[in-house]
């Protein structure tokens, strides 16, 4: 019998792919996350994935499938890659992706290889995503659930270890799961809260957050023309792309097009200013070396929009058939091809 560590936010999804792989029986043990460090400490958000509230349902619904649960302090780890490296992208001007560092640092380095050092034959996560072994070798490929589908923050992971790793709701819809959980007497699903928020920014208060670690100045907006258009209240509290806390009357809704550290201004525009058409991107992991049909994003929620791609050392870039928007430099741009994950990278620049 295969051990499975399957890591239990107490969320419905991490829930049910526990009840799921004990079913098919795996001995399954539920691994539960600590990871705000002691200088987060006073932060409290009941709907994040490493709460005590949500600790404590963890406990409880592993003791209602009769399988063991232990928690572990990951707490330096995430403070060190995901806080650490967090705030110094956005020092840097970038805009990382919380999500993806936690995949990419935590549960695929640090608890995946815990796992592994200490003789564990699989781990598994309530992630929309499925690994699927094709002619030998094994692919990451989207949910079956195109809505909930989360393969776009799981790109990091290495191409060695998806035999390892097991998506078990990956395979149903999310009004399945729920439907599931019913069947099994857990009478009330939509109590088991999804996880949401950042975890070390609860209600997405930046601002607060951003705070502590940057000197937050205000400064001027200028448009594409260069005229004055108004100011901003902190140069770190917009990303590329934003529309929202701008303030600027207009005949057209305006967009962050540029922040510019150097002398701490705004470059905003209309929608048209944000096309792009292709990019450079570093960090970068292929899940697979096929370079037919491939579509891309740089957004969780935008639609994939046909692409090319060319990897040189450690970077690639990627050419859109079409410019898209919003390209930003700190967020990641994944590769597809149909509904295999073909790779990705953090994003370094754009061009027109």
């Amino acid at each position: 019998m295969e051990t499975v560590f399957v890591a239990m936010s107490g969320g419905i999804d991490s829930s049910l792919a526990a009840y799921l792989l004990k079913n098919d029986g795996f001995r399954v043990v539920g691994i539960t996350f600590q990871l705000l460090p002691d200088s987060l400490k006073n932060v409290h958000n009941p709907k994040t994935c490493c709460s005590i509230e949500t600790t404590q349902r963890a406990k409880r619904i592993a003791d209602a499938l009769s399988i063991p649960h232990y928690v572990i302090n990951l707490r330096e780890e995430f403070e060190e890659f995901v806080i650490e490296k967090f705030v110094k992208d956005y020092q840097s001007g970038k805009t990382p992706n919380p999500c993806i560092l936690c995949n990419k640092y935590i549960k695929f380095s640090s608890f995946f290889y815990k796992a592994m050092a200490i003789g564990v034959d699989k781990v598994a996560t309530g992630h929309y995503a499925i690994v699927e072994k094709i002619s030998g070798s094994y692919f990451l490929k989207k949910a079956m659930d195109t809505v909930k589908d989360q393969s776009y923050f799981l790109y990091p992971i290495k191409k060695e270890q998806l035999h390892r790793i097991l998506f078990p709701v990956g395979g149903y819809t999310k009004s399945a799961i729920k439907s599931l959980a019913h069947e099994i007497g857990w009478k009330n699903p939509g109590s088991y809260k999804e996880s949401q928020d950042i975890c070390f920014i609860p209600e997405g208060h930046y601002r607060t957050f951003l705070s502590k670690f940057i000197q937050l100045k205000k400064g001027p907006i200028y448009s594409v023309e260069g005229n004055l258009m108004g100011y901003h209240e902190g140069i770190h509290l917009y990303t590329i792309g934003q529309r929202r806390g701008l303030k600027i009357p207009f005949k057209e809704p305006l967009y962050v097009i540029e922040a510019r550290l150097h002398d701490n201004s705004l470059i905003v525009g209309t929608k048209r200013h944000l096309l792009r058409k292709s990019l450079v991107a570093r960090e970068v992991n292929l899940l697979s070396d096929t370079h037919e049909d491939i579509t891309g994003k740089v957004r969780y929620r935008q639609k994939e929009q046909p692409c090319r791609y060319i990897e040189q050392n450690s970077s690639m870039e990627v050419e859109f058939h079409k410019p898209i928007d919003a390209i930003t430099s700190g967020q990641s741009v994944v590769l597809y091809s149909h509904d295999i994950v073909v790779g990705g990278g953090v994003i370094e620049n754009s061009a027109l």
